[in-house]
């Protein structure tokens, strides 16, 4: 199994820009068009929300546009950013695990040697996430059923605090819910989130909890100053490949540009002298 991790696109309309200034829309179909072009090529894609910025079909109408033009199957949940009717209209036909229910988005892959769960933690017209009754139904009819295999879950927003003063006041604001059910079920090793626009790392119990960077802009990590920042710095997505013996293993792999590959040669390595 080997999956390739994005998040937070944050589409505009046609012809529009983030801030103004940023093309998200060409950088997207720039990123789309590199994952293509993965040497290595993942059995899937995972999205893990704000497919677009202000949640308008017009943005929609670019997004399906472009993540049409990938060559793997598709998996996909909303994020703040989205509107769950509109993304459920355009990302459907590109994720019919998605179903009909623009309140009810969750659904379960059996595919890999891990099972996976996706989920939608937001909330609408909040930037913050939550966990519905339902949602958290599901996710323990789900660990119950299948307690012999070993679970990620998949979900826009960190269920934690992860020490970041701009985003913290938005991380899923019920996610405590969701660690007594990792305390519950120990087959519930790894919760991928995006949100952050930023790789942070941490461990609950056994599961590793992890956010991912965004595919255009980022957020910074500041500790202390929670001034609504972001940045271009170079970007990358998150590959979770599962090795034999080891179980799963995530890297984060670069898309910027940067030189062509080399080969390891001991002599220029560790040169003898003459």
């Amino acid at each position: 199994m080997l999956l390739a991790q994005i998040s937070d696109l944050h589409f505009r309309s046609e012809g529009r820009k983030l801030y103004e200034f940023i093309d998200v829309n060409g950088e997207n179909a720039k990123f789309i068009n590199q994952l293509n072009a993965l040497r290595e090529r993942p059995d899937a894609v995972v999205i893990s929300g704000d497919i677009v910025n202000c949640g308008r079909p017009q943005e929609y109408q670019v997004a399906q546009r472009v993540l049409r033009m990938l060559d793997y199957p598709l998996y996909v949940i909303p994020g703040n950013h989205d509107d769950k009717q509109h993304f459920l209209n355009a990302m459907r036909p590109l994720c019919p695990q998605l179903g009909e229910d623009p309140e009810n988005i969750r659904y379960a892959v059996d595919l890999f040697p891990m099972r996976l769960l996706f989920i939608d933690t937001s909330l609408a017209g909040q930037s913050k996430g939550w966990l519905t009754p339902a949602t958290l139904n599901w996710l323990e009819q789900q660990l119950q059923a299948h307690s012999t295999r070993e679970t990620a879950l998949f979900m826009h927003h960190p269920p934690l605090p992860l020490g970041s003063a701009q985003m913290d006041p938005i991380a899923c604001e019920n996610g405590h819910e969701l660690l007594m059910l990792i305390e519950r079920f120990p087959q519930l090793t790894r919760i991928f989130c995006g949100h952050t626009h930023r790789l942070i790392v941490t461990q609950y119990r056994q599961a590793i909890i992890a956010t991912v960077p965004g595919t255009v802009h980022q957020v910074p990590y500041f500790h202390h100053d929670d001034a609504p920042y972001y940045n271009l710095e170079p970007v990358s997505m998150v590959m979770h490949r599962y090795v034999p013996v080891t179980g799963l293993v995530s890297y984060c792999q670069p898309v910027a540009p940067h030189d062509s590959s080399y080969l390891y040669d001991p002599r220029i390595s560790c040169p003898v002298d003459a």
